[in-house]
């Protein structure tokens, strides 16, 4: 496996942001697996703390939207916050979503396969200086079948064009591991270069801004990139511990691609 000098692409990404003052949530997809595990709720200004999941709930729902049942217990309550306290990640139960444990048993899973679900934020949830964020956000969902595969970054497809990279994986990733995960490299050059990524329901994009300079590039996905059922390309969530002979992979992943030189606007000539 080549090892080239690592871009320096800012890949902690920055969020590709909606308009000022939203509050956002994450994965923005309409259909998650059943066994689905977090959610990343993004707010405009740093939140108030503590006993902020009175302000959230899961409700299941008809296709045209109307409330039929509130999920029991849907979440881990464990308040999890980044630096400026302006994103949430919000766990659904582990216990809950992963077959054969006791929550799963006892109450069974949170989301059902072909069911429609509405997560709630309320509108009354304070940020720091006290103001609420106002209306409640409702962020619309189905659930779709379970997922228990890893990752396999040696199916998916790059496609290289103007001002971005796209990868296409067949399903969406979890966008936090994506920043986190995911790098691009090229062989003999180091670049500083800000990047932005977004993912959807069959892969994900690197805005670069600028086209990339041709030569050999490199995706580089670190073993630890996890799915929305928090399957990592290094090992499935839901594994059996007592019989499971599989190794873990730890290697990195490279796929390589190439940037031709026609993507790369000629310069102008001064007359």
């Amino acid at each position: 496996m080549k090892r080239g000098a690592l871009i320096a692409l800012s890949l902690a990404f920055s969020v590709l942001s909606a308009r000022s003052g939203e509050v956002r949530v994450e994965p923005a997809v309409s259909v998650v697996p059943a066994n689905h595990l977090k959610f990343y709720l993004h707010f405009p200004a740093p939140m108030e703390r503590g006993d902020v999941f009175r302000h959230l709930r899961i409700v299941e729902v008809s296709p045209d939207g109307t409330e039929l049942v509130e999920a029991p217990e849907p979440f881990r309550e464990v308040e999890l916050w980044d630096e400026s306290f302006t994103r949430m990640t919000l766990w659904l139960h582990p216990g809950r979503q992963k077959p054969g444990v006791n929550l799963n048993v006892e109450i069974g899973p949170i989301l059902e396969e072909g069911k429609h679900y509405r997560l709630e934020i309320s509108g009354a949830w304070r940020d720091e200086s006290g103001v609420p964020t106002g209306e409640t956000v409702q962020h619309p969902f189905r659930a779709g079948p379970p997922d228990e595969t890893r990752p396999d970054p040696t199916t998916w497809k790059i496609e290289v064009r103007k001002g971005f990279v796209r990868a296409e994986t067949g399903e969406s990733l979890d966008p936090e591991s994506l920043r986190k995960r995911v790098s691009l490299k090229r062989d003999g050059a180091e670049t500083s270069r800000d990047a932005k990524i977004a993912g959807d329901a069959t892969g994900f994009s690197i805005h670069t801004g600028n086209p990339l300079p041709p030569g050999a590039w490199s995706l580089v996905i670190d073993p630890r990139l996890e799915d929305l059922a928090g399957n990592s390309i290094a090992r499935p969530f839901n594994r059996d511990l007592t019989g499971d002979t599989v190794r873990d992979a730890t290697e990195t992943v490279e796929i390589p691609f190439s940037v031709p030189p026609a993507l790369v606007p000629e310069p102008e000539i001064s007359r």
